[in-house]
């Protein structure tokens, strides 16, 4: 019965552990990567709640990197996959003043604005 005890919380910890992935410095490299893959792949099939998931998701993540200190290498990857997330966005934008999601538009915007980019 204890064998049997110890291997469930085991199996717990382990599901613990992978979703709260983000709360690791490279979890949270590691998130941002994904979120720019999903941006780059589906963000033309994106509806109004996709794109605040993804505003939301990205603004978190942002958010849990400021607990970490990050090598310079790290430092430039993470530049990289925001600015990703940023150009994706944008064009998010532009594509979607067609497809009708302006009202998160505006919310994109801001996000371009506090990192700069240019839209």
């Amino acid at each position: 019965m204890k064998l049997r005890t110890l291997f469930f919380a085991l199996v717990i910890g382990m599901t613990l552990t992978l979703t709260t992935s983000c709360y690791t410095r490279t979890g949270c490299i590691n998130q941002m990567e994904r979120l720019s893959n999903d941006l780059r792949d589906n963000a033309a099939y994106y509806t109004i709640h996709d794109w605040k998931n993804a505003v939301n998701k990205f603004g978190d993540i942002r958010k849990r990197m400021t607990r970490y200190h990050y090598t310079p290498e790290e430092r430039r990857r993470i530049g990289e996959l925001e600015g990703e997330c940023a150009r994706y966005m944008a064009k998010g934008v532009k594509e979607g003043a067609i497809n009708g999601i302006m009202s998160v538009g505006n919310e994109i915007r801001g996000i371009l604005d506090a990192l700069g980019v240019k839209y």
